[in-house]
């Protein structure tokens, strides 16, 4: 049998990992607790190869260091070659073959990839079939460039229509004459050998991955922990490693919870961790040693280990993280901050900008948990197609987020025929959420918030009658009348089937790039009736849309609701809807303008009003509360200060 050697590609510096990277080689980064090398080594191990290369440079001391500790306590051959300058994979490959020289054929894996799959059964095809290469592909899965033809033989590796049907997987076996076929030496990637081989008509073969087969890219953040939620559901058969690591990350899961936390989605738990009773951990990776400072969500991230420190006050003399700018590419010295609107409780956004380059920073409290979930619920619109700002990077432990900046145009500034047109985006988007968001949130446990109950039904119809018919109005007791048939819509509301709902969907929320709409501000995200976002869309004090627009607006989302397999609600629920929403929005314009002093509120109460009338108005189901919004109405408009006498 011909000689095998094994190659494992570990120098990148794992940029894409980054900031986790900053302080630890990609190659040392742990999966389910265990450093990626170790994982890839242990596979390699199981196979009768005669040396394995280990190529370093990003923080190559630390690497040399974990090989050779490897080495000696699984008496595996590992030998490192060392890149003073990155070679990319093929340079690094020929140089490093070099401490292999009986290796006549050397099986490759890239250290951030993993793969359940007997490597023996790759061995065998490879050298059974003659080919020069032999390359695992990953089918329906990851960036998807690859064609194979029908003989087995890959057609190409970089197929630039987005259409092709296969994933190069990291994993390939090369007859080590291919890498003859690179250009001098330097830095080259091995596919321009593979592609120079197809040329020269020796065989490049496909070995095809299925469904049994687990794969997965850890060369980003959000793939990272995204693949320590996949890893749970396996039913691993090729991975001793990897196996009894998932089975050990299922102990530690139990332990915090038996503990008092909460433990939902992707987790990743290293050793001697500090989590507070009352924590809740989701989609998170804790690196060995992470000690957490309060009982608070924390959630899609990444902790490197540690003490995590308070939360920062978010005040004008905040500043972003060093690792905002390490992440970007940035020097803090030629960059500046714009502030921006201020945006909800506990959060501020600045602008941050180099040269004509930018991006929007955001601090906040993780004390108001709907804060620290924003990143979560991007993460699950993004992927059922709800555009959404691009989340590119979410620091948890320092409660920081950078995110794609989608400009200033929001609906509430847009002309009346962009209105229109926006607005129908806006209706397919939310038909989206209602539909396709309820069957993919149910396989998930997403921190959503607490949903529209009874309780908070009543919330929103307290907050109105508190602050603008009690302390705006001075006349509470114009509720009276509309009490009982109030509750009558609210038993309405509550028997709708429970969907996601965006919850604060008006027309400041909806931003507008190019000829495409983006939703914001959706961190208060809960289960409840799919009329309540309508009911905010259609009826937005800021906006006051004519009926013809509202009705056309209503029957788009009616249609798309059906065309995604939804049933839509009526007429009715929508009214009863508006009204309950238009209950919480005035609530919150009389406490914004008469508690908190923004005055930059009270001008919507009397559009708020007449919105609320018109709500209740349009059908003959809430008489009492189409009287209620008439006779407050009429006190507004008489009222010297709403006025802004």
């Amino acid at each position: 049998m011909p000689n095998i050697g094994g190659f494992i590609l570990a120098a990148g510096e794992g940029r894409r990992l980054r900031p986790a990277t900053l302080t630890r080689p990609k190659a040392l980064v742990p999966f389910c607790g265990v450093p990626l090398l170790e994982l890839v080594a242990s596979q390699l191990g199981t196979l009768d190869l005669c040396g394995t290369v280990v190529n370093v440079s990003y923080q190559a001391d630390r690497v040399y260091e974990a090989a050779r500790r490897l080495a000696g306590e699984n008496d595996w051959d590992l030998r490192i070659s060392q890149e003073n300058t990155l070679l990319e994979t093929g340079g690094g490959l020929r140089q490093g073959s070099r401490l292999i020289p009986d290796a006549e054929h050397i099986l490759v894996h890239n250290v951030d990839i993993i793969l359940d799959l007997a490597l023996d059964e790759l061995v065998q095809r490879h050298l059974e079939s003659g080919a020069a290469v032999t390359a695992a592909l990953v089918p329906g899965r990851g960036p998807a460039t690859v064609t194979v033809r029908p003989d087995g033989a890959i057609e190409e590796f970089r197929n630039p229509s987005g259409t092709a049907p296969y994933t190069f997987s990291g994993v390939h076996l090369l007859r080590r004459d291919v890498l003859d076929l690179l250009p001098d030496d330097g830095a080259w990637s091995i596919i321009l050998a593979y592609q120079e081989a197809q040329r020269r008509g020796l065989p490049v073969q496909a070995f095809l991955l299925n469904e049994h087969h687990y794969w997965a890219d850890l060369g980003t953040a959000r793939q990272y922990i995204r693949a320590h939620g996949e890893i749970a559901d396996c039913a691993l058969r090729y991975h001793p490693r990897l196996r009894a690591a998932q089975t050990e990350q299922a102990r530690r899961r139990a332990a915090l919870e038996q503990t008092g936390v909460i433990c939902t989605g992707a987790l990743g738990l290293g050793i001697d961790l500090s989590v507070p009773v009352g924590s809740q951990l989701h989609n998170a990776i804790l690196w060995d040693y992470t000690r957490l400072p309060r009982p608070l969500l924390y959630a899609d991230g990444i902790f490197i280990g540690n003490d995590v420190p308070p939360a920062t006050a978010t005040g004008d003399e905040r500043r972003p993280d060093r690792r905002v700018y390490s992440f970007l590419g940035l020097k803090p010295e030629e960059c500046r901050l714009e502030p921006l609107k201020k945006q909800g409780s506990g959060r501020q956004y600045w602008r941050l900008a180099c040269g004509d380059r930018t991006w929007v920073w955001c601090a906040y409290n993780p004390e108001r948990r709907e804060n620290s979930s924003f990143s979560a619920i991007a993460d699950f619109l993004s992927r059922i197609d709800v555009r959404v700002p691009e989340v590119l990077l979410h620091l948890p432990d320092a409660n920081e987020i950078v995110s794609r900046d989608l400009g200033q145009q929001d609906l509430q500034r847009a002309n009346v025929p962009e209105k229109a047109q926006f607005l129908h985006q806006v209706a397919k988007q939310i038909a989206r959420l209602h539909v396709v968001g309820d069957k993919a949130v149910r396989l998930e446990e997403l921190p959503l918030q607490r949903g529209f109950t009874k309780g908070l039904y009543d919330w929103e119809r307290d907050y109105f009658r508190l602050h603008l018919l009690g302390n705006v109005l001075e006349c509470p007791n114009l509720w009276s009348e509309a009490a009982s048939e109030y509750c009558e819509l609210r038993t309405a509301l509550l028997r709708e089937p429970l969907v996601p709902v965006h919850r604060d969907l008006q027309s400041a929320n909806i931003m507008m790039v190019d000829d495409d709409v983006y939703l914001i501000d959706f961190q208060g995200m809960r289960l409840g009736a799919a009329a309540y976002d309508l009911g905010s869309l259609l009826y937005d004090p800021y906006q006051c849309y004519p009926a013809e627009l509202r009705n056309a607006v209503w029957e788009t989302y009616c249609d798309a609701v059906r065309q995604l397999g939804g049933t839509p609600p009526t007429r009715k629920l929508l009214c009863a809807a508006a009204v309950q929403r238009l209950l919480q929005a005035l609530g919150a314009y009389g406490k914004l303008w008469l508690t908190d002093g923004l005055d930059w509120y009270r001008p919507f109460i009397l559009p708020g009003l007449r919105m609320l009338q018109t709500a209740a108005s349009e059908t003959d189901a809430w008489p009492a509360v189409h009287q209620l919004a008439k006779q407050a109405l009429l006190l507004a408009e008489k009222h010297p200060k709403i006025r802004g006498e």
